[in-house]
């Protein structure tokens, strides 16, 4: 089982989604509902298994019951994602983004929103779900949307370097190293502002970065050129009822699976 969570108690989430015994303890519980602890030690022989449970109890993750225990959070099967997708509202959201380039605005916007409050669900290990990632600066926001997230993207390194997940054999961690992203930012928006424009970029380790992670092209002349979409904010919003982070997970990897993609990436270039 895989986990999603983030918000305010994205640190204590992540402890326990990293604790071998919280995972044993979910799954069993996701097949054992309403279970003993006197069950739960037998089946889960982890030395911190109570010491778990508490936790989980305090972040509610975990209902302690007339001393039954059972899951607080959505575990997603196939079964519910096709409910999901079948949705009428779903089908006209998706159908939005595949044609509107404002409506891509919009989506990230709420996305982005959305990924501030407290969230946690678990994923079966047979459902792929689509990372998003984002990179902002004061006059520039990177999105990437992978089904396949390896730090390959600008914000997902970035997000990853934040993390301390990255290693030195990683293709942007050799170029950028722990790159200031505040700094980077000002250099990525310069690069591509003049790029925009028509105008000559001199090398560097960032245009180097942009070039290798797709977001510019060089050309036969050695000039360069945006490969990604240059989207401007926008006041459109989406109607889609009951708006929550696992749908829009669930829209952008419709998204992506329309578009025969592994990976989409935006840029948004914000009006001094």
């Amino acid at each position: 089982m895989k986990f999603y969570y983030g918000g305010s108690k994205s640190e204590h989430y992540q402890n326990l989604a990293y604790s071998a015994t919280f995972q044993q303890l979910c799954s069993y519980l996701y097949l054992h509902e309403g279970t003993i602890l006197r069950d739960l030690k037998k089946n889960i022989p982890m030395k911190n298994l109570e010491k778990t449970i508490d936790l989980a109890i305090e972040l509610n993750l975990i209902l302690r019951e007339e001393r039954r225990y059972r899951l607080l959070f959505p575990i997603v099967t196939k079964e519910l994602v096709t409910a999901i997708e079948n949705k009428a509202d779903f089908q006209i959201t998706l159908s939005q983004l595949q044609q509107s380039s404002a409506a891509i605005v919009a989506a990230f916007e709420d996305y982005e929103h959305l990924m501030k409050q407290d969230y946690f669900y678990g994923v079966i290990d047979s459902i792929t779900l689509a990372e998003v990632a984002l990179f902002k600066s004061d006059n520039l926001q990177f999105v990437s949307c992978q089904l396949d997230a390896n730090n390959d993207t600008i914000p997902s390194y970035f997000e990853a370097l934040k993390q301390e997940q990255l290693s030195e054999i990683n293709p942007l961690y050799a170029i950028l190293g722990d790159v200031d992203p505040i700094y980077a930012g000002l250099q990525f928006a310069y690069i591509i502002e003049r790029v925009v424009k028509g105008k000559k970029v001199r090398p560097s380790i960032f245009s180097r970065a942009l070039s290798l992670t797709g977001i510019l092209m060089v050309n036969e002349d050695s000039s360069l050129e945006l490969k990604v979409p240059l989207l401007a904010p926008t006041d459109e919003k989406i109607k889609f009822e009951k708006t929550d982070l696992l749908k829009w997970r669930l829209l952008l990897t419709s998204y992506l699976a329309a578009q025969n993609a592994q990976t989409l990436q935006f840029v948004f270039l914000n009006e001094n």
